[in-house]
């Protein structure tokens, strides 16, 4: 059942944007294109078909791309995408995830520019999409009902992403101490993540506040890509971070940074470890630096895969031998090679952590001081518990194992040992921020769904709304599993458009009324909305302050800024 329109939302009452791509012509002949305004005309009886895409990373946009290059199946009605995205600037995990150190992974945005400029294309940033319960922003940031957009639009593809990253549980000291914080803190502090300069929950990004220069050991909890990016970063000679697009916040830090020692640690052993070949060789070579990696489980690894049939049976085997034999090699290295190192990474497996202890406080400053002299206590050491990998006791009676699945659970009774820290990285993945109708899966990291058509809590699948990327997989994958995951679910909304099944696509009452040339979506607070040529002069000025100092771009950190330069503020 479709969902009845929000109550009508208050209308904006500064001027409208200018250069504005969202204006419809209004005299031309049905079906044809204008150049001059870059849009479709649907007067008489052609209709668009109308797209709302929520999130502008690289799902939403591989979408949207996809989408419109199926435009030739449909050639007597228009393919009209709207995409919203929270932040004045689109392209999210590429431009605020990807390390600033790759430059070449953020080439999609070149195609995600050109998406950008397409006539049946618009862009609403600053535009956050809220659920019917939920707060909307009371300034700065304009907003939409998912339930509005579902009444006006054939088809919503939801498409923003992860939610909050997971935590331990509420182990002792991970709520308490100081220096605990999560991998997507210090991500978006070296990738300039908006600060909260305007105060919007939805919309806040916890601050890193880290002084580095009392830091020599950081502990990162697991085993993915961001994991090894993090410790890249701070491993890497800071004169080679001068010439990317990290934050100016991040790169003064770092100049002063004394982190000597970076501790990767996983639950589970190397063949079950989501990081990738390139992301390894590239921290295994940083000049000056030893690395260190548990040698008991490669070993059993590399046995375990020589078995025959054992690569056939994991989805990824080659690449997980290959990653394999890079590992093994690294701890292979000899003594006499890395004596000079003055950094040292490590990769420990097996290990989970069960508590947090502080560090020893200062002794106080004055004796005669009766005042409170609370002083948050740091970090000073994490309690490991050694883990063992599942592999059954008969493995005859069983169908062949994918290695890569094998769960790991701690040694009984408990075998622990601490090692010391000044900061903690949790890089644990994510749970998705849904409202209904999105219901979680079983596993709570992704929206419940089949092949990107969403499904309801009565287990129906609901018809015209969509997810990809990692709301619809849960946070895992590279950029290039996000494009594939993205033209696949496109090409199921085309198929729904098509098919002659009245369940595929919802019929709307009243759709005549929102139709027209001139639609606009219901949005609050749409005078701070930016549009695609706002957010273009973001970029310019972001690209003309990398110029003076020979970087790709300086960003914009702060929201205030960012609007201003948009002329929204």
């Amino acid at each position: 059942m479709d969902r009845p329109v929000s109550t009508i939302i208050r209308r904006a009452t500064t001027t409208t944007l200018t250069t504005r791509i969202q204006t419809r012509p209004t005299n031309k002949t049905k079906g044809q294109f204008n150049r001059a305004s870059r849009s479709y005309s649907t007067t008489g009886r052609t209709t668009p078909i109308r797209v709302a895409i929520c999130g502008g990373g690289p799902a939403g946009f591989y979408a949207a791309k996809a989408l419109l290059s199926q435009q030739s199946l449909i050639p007597t009605r228009p393919i009209s995408i709207d995409l919203f995205e929270a932040l004045p600037t689109p392209y999210g995990l590429s431009r605020y995830g990807v390390a600033p150190d790759h430059p070449e992974v953020k080439n999609c945005e070149h195609k995600f520019d050109q998406v950008g400029r397409h006539p049946q294309f618009r862009y609403f940033g600053n535009t956050i999409v809220l659920g019917d319960q939920q707060e909307a922003p009371s300034w700065g940031q304009a907003s939409v009902r998912l339930s509005t957009l579902r009444a006006q639009y054939d088809l919503v593809l939801l498409a923003y992403g992860a939610g909050e990253e997971r935590s331990l549980g509420g182990l002792e000291g991970e709520d308490s101490l100081v220096n605990i914080l999560s991998a997507r803190t210090i991500v978006g502090w070296y990738n300039g993540y908006p600060s909260t300069a305007i105060t919007n929950p939805t919309i806040t990004h916890k601050k890193f506040g880290v002084d580095l220069s009392k830091i020599d050991t950081v502990t990162i909890i697991g085993m993915g890509n961001v994991s090894l990016d993090i410790a890249r970063i701070l491993l890497s000679e800071v004169d080679v971070l001068r010439r990317t697009d990290i934050s100016d916040e991040a790169l003064s830090e770092l100049a002063r940074s004394r982190v000597r020692h970076v501790e990767i640690v996983g639950r589970r052993g190397p063949l079950q470890t989501a990081f990738t070949t390139r992301e390894l060789r590239e921290l295994v070579r940083l000049p000056d630096l030893a690395m260190r990696i548990d040698s008991p489980p490669l070993v059993e690894a590399a046995a375990r895969i020589a078995e025959p049939g054992a690569l056939a049976r994991m989805p990824n085997g080659r690449l997980t031998k290959r990653l394999l034999e890079v590992m093994l090699a690294a701890a292979k290295q000899p003594p006499s090679s890395s004596s000079a190192a003055t950094r040292t990474c490590s990769l420990r497996f097996l290990q989970s952590p069960i508590a947090f202890h502080g560090a020893p406080l200062p002794p106080s400053s004055s004796d005669d001081d009766n005042e409170s002299t609370s002083v948050p206590q740091k970090v000073g050491s994490v309690q490991w518990a050694l883990n063992r990998l599942e592999y059954p006791t008969d493995s005859r009676s069983l169908p062949p194992l994918d290695y890569s699945a094998i769960k790991a659970r701690p040694i009984m009774p408990l075998v622990t040992h601490s090692s010391p820290t000044d900061l903690v990285l949790k890089s644990l993945g994510s749970v998705p921020l849904l409202f209904p109708p999105l219901s979680p899966d079983p596993s709570h990291s992704r929206a419940r769904n089949v092949a990107g058509r969403v499904v309801g809590a009565d287990n129906q699948i609901i018809p015209g709304l969509y997810v990809t990327g990692w709301l619809s997989t849960g946070s895992k994958g590279v950029i290039g599993d996000t494009m594939s995951g993205s033209t696949t679910v496109s090409q199921t909304m085309i198929s729904d458009i098509l098919s002659s099944s009245s369940a595929s696509i919802p019929t709307r009452a009243g759709v005549e009324s929102v139709a027209g040339e001139d639609f606009q979506p219901t949005l609050e607070g749409k005078e701070f909305g930016v549009d695609w040529q706002r957010w273009r002069l973001i970029d310019e000025f972001e690209r003309e302050r990398g110029r003076a100092t020979d970087r790709p771009r300086v960003k914009c950190s702060d929201l205030h800024q960012m609007l201003g330069v948009a002329g929204v503020l």
